[in-house]
């Protein structure tokens, strides 16, 4: 059944969007808006909200949404993105090794870019108590210390693009529809947009937001959210608390809560990072790092010494890359019954579609 049915048109602002559930909380309009009318509650971080008194309907929202990027980039439901290397690492720091997910990877490049001076700031997914998210700006290492471990719900680090900050290199570490958002955001200069030197993707299938997390999957369960510490997804979505106790989810109930935002993505891995990194086709304790471009070559490289490293096996290539074409095809299945449309087909109206394909107000 269609669901794509907007009452009015064309669109000027994410509203319906956020109505039928195709925001993934990056973060990214609250950035461009200028006018402070999409912004984010704490206080109820599971969605965005636009406050209607304060829009001017410049578009501007629409235009570096990545949900809505997807409308006029058929070529990443059809394209996979192709590393220049693949391999396998791991954190060689205790600190980081005994607190992190998998291997460490990622903070480890984002700690080590820190201390080496080669970034000034990092903008990562970090959370406050009971997991609510907690969009941060890391200055130290000691700041991207305490963002570490993988959060499967949306936090929306992007918004912290949109302020200026005493930081002149920066790297983003995010989903692909961050990383994708970054793109169109560079593209009506906001913020520290062009301060951005580094994008670091994060393998993902999909997530849900926090209230789903924390009130329909640990609440409903009797799990106690102040006593997690780890969420890790290995076939289950497994929750570790404080005592050792892991409590199992099944997948297909961690599922029924994504929204229409993930289920039209196609990206698992992004095509506009340096490097992607995340835990498929690797062992236990380490990660599978896909370096994207000569810009994430030289990242690697000046990092690696922070890490141990060994060459992936084709077997691992093959996984990923059979997990991102899964992901495309039932991506683009969605979108037919979502909009009625091929992707990359005729269901916005003119003026919708100019706009979206300008990328710029």
């Amino acid at each position: 059944m269609v669901l794509w049915k907007p009452k009015e048109t064309p669109l000027t602002s994410v509203r319906y969007l956020l109505e039928v559930g195709l925001c993934s909380l990056c973060g990214s309009c609250i950035a461009a808006c200028s006018w402070g009318a999409a912004y984010f509650d704490f206080g109820r971080p599971s969605q965005v909200f636009l406050e209607d008194k304060l829009c001017v309907n410049c578009s501007r929202c629409l235009i570096v949404c990545p949900q809505a990027m997807l409308w006029v980039r058929p070529d990443l439901y059809r394209v996979a993105a192709k590393p220049v290397s693949v391999l396998h690492a791991r954190s060689k720091d205790e600190r980081i090794s005994s607190i992190a997910q998998d291997g460490g990877t990622i903070t480890s490049m984002v700690v080590s870019a820190l201390e080496k001076k080669i970034i000034d700031a990092a903008i990562l997914a970090g959370t406050m108590g009971r997991w609510t998210p907690k969009p941060t700006l890391a200055l130290t290492p000691r700041d991207a210390l305490e963002c570490a471990k993988s959060k499967y719900f949306y936090i929306p680090s992007l918004l912290k693009l949109g302020r200026d900050a005493d930081a002149e290199r920066i790297m983003i570490v995010g989903l692909p529809c961050q990383i994708r958002a970054v793109e169109r955001l560079a593209e009506l200069g906001v913020g520290m947009t062009h301060k951005v030197t580094y994008k670091l993707g994060l393998l993902c299938s999909h997530n849900v937001d926090y209230e789903s997390m924390t009130m329909k999957l640990m609440m409903q369960r009797g799990i106690n959210a102040d006593r997690i510490v780890k969420m890790d997804i290995k076939g289950k979505l497994l929750l570790h608390d404080v005592d050792n106790k892991v409590y199992e989810i099944p997948l297909s109930t961690y599922e029924k809560l994504v929204r229409p935002s993930c289920h039209q993505c196609p990206e698992f891995l992004s095509s506009f990072s340096d490097i992607n990194v995340g835990s498929r086709g690797a062992l236990n304790g380490w990660n599978t790092v896909l370096v994207m471009n000569e810009r994430g070559e030289k990242l690697f490289n000046e990092v690696a010494d922070a890490l141990e490293t060994k060459q992936a096996e084709e077997r691992v290539i093959h996984e990923v890359y059979k997990t991102d074409k899964r992901k495309k095809e039932r991506a683009a299945e969605f979108f037919r019954d979502f909009y009625g449309s091929e992707v990359g087909g005729s269901f916005l109206d003119n003026e919708t579609l100019r706009v979206i394909s300008r990328g710029r107000t």
